[in-house]
Order: C-alpha cells, then structure tokens, then sequence
C-alpha cells in the first residue's frame, strides 16, 4: 500500500503544542515534520438535552449544530438554553526521527485527559494523544519512498521533500504524535 505523506515546515504554533515525548540519554530525536490546523464553533445554546449529552447550537449565519459532549465534560448541568458557546478544536501531527540504541521500538500509545478551567463558568478541554512508533524498513531516494513496519502492517510512504530521506536509515525510528485538543468555553447570557 502507498500513501501520501507531505512534510510541511514546522509551524510556531505547532512548537507551542508539546507533542514529542522525553528522550532517553542513549536515542536522538529529531524533529523532521509538522502540522497544526485550528478551527473555532460559535452560537447560542438552544437544546439542552442532559440525558443524551447532547447540545444545540444556532450559529451566526443560521445553522444548528448538534454537539455530543464526552462523560469527561462534568458541568454539563450548568449550560441553559441562551448561553454563547464557544468550541475550538486543534489537531496537531509531529513526526519525529529517532536514532540511536533506543530507536527503532514498534508500538501504539493513546492517552486521553479532561482539563477543566478555574472559574464559575463552564470551560476546559479534552485532549487526545495518540502516538504510533515504527521502524524504517527501506528508503528509496530515487523513488522519493520509504517503508515503515509499524504495530499493525508495513506501509510505504512517498516523501514530498526528497531531501529529508537523506537522514534517514534501515532500522532508524519513526514516531508519529497525534493530538487532538477541543476546548471550550461558555458566556452566560
């Protein structure tokens, strides 16, 4: 199987959001590709269904917007019909190459957290990480390929920049984090 991966400069905002995990003394991670997106859900709470953790929004230019809310929201009860809601939700993708004793280790990790904001009105996020670490099975430079056996199959990646395979070797660790972040925020009206 062949995918397309694109390798895009890290973004300042992407440095902000901390993805790569602690490196042990013995493997250098380098951080070879980045991506960050960000997109943001405003309107007026007009449903509010407690039972099925559900919400309705209006927004702006006339839409409603149904909303499921995850058991790790706890202030669900605090949220009426009229209140402004505001949703942002920001995914990040980091690619990091390691080298060394320590590269090289085939696995999956997720982890999730709810972190609530101090104050008397409902706000927080809900962060979801996921990394996924494989080992470089084969580079072809002249193909612009490379093959990473990963925790569930092997797969070959075409590489946009064919320079970034020039770093790269049999055996070398790939890890990919993944975080989604959706936060939120309510006005009471």
């Amino acid at each position: 199987m062949t995918s397309q991966l694109r390798f895009p400069t890290l973004t300042a905002s992407l440095l902000a959001i901390t993805l790569a995990s602690a490196a042990s003394a013995q493997t250098e991670t380098m951080p070879i590709a980045g991506a960050a997106t960000s997109t943001e859900l405003t309107g007026t709470v007009t449903i509010v269904n407690q039972e099925k953790r559900m919400l309705t929004i209006e927004t702006s230019d006339g839409r409603f917007e149904v909303l499921h809310v995850p058991p790790a929201v706890k202030r669900l009860d605090e949220i009426k019909i009229g209140n402004r809601l505001t949703i942002t939700e920001t995914e990040a993708l980091l690619v990091d190459l390691k080298k060394g004793s320590g590269a090289g280790t085939i696995g999956m990790s997720q982890n999730i957290t709810a972190e609530r904001d101090p104050g008397t009105k409902p706000s927080g996020a809900i962060v979801d990480t996921a990394t996924i670490s494989g080992r470089v099975e084969s580079v072809d430079k002249a193909g612009s390929t490379v093959t990473i056996q990963g925790p569930n199959r092997a797969v070959t990646l075409k590489v946009e920049d064919p320079a970034l395979l020039d770093s790269l070797a049999v055996g070398d660790g790939v890890e990919a984090s993944y975080m989604r972040v959706i936060s939120g925020k309510v006005e009471f009206q």
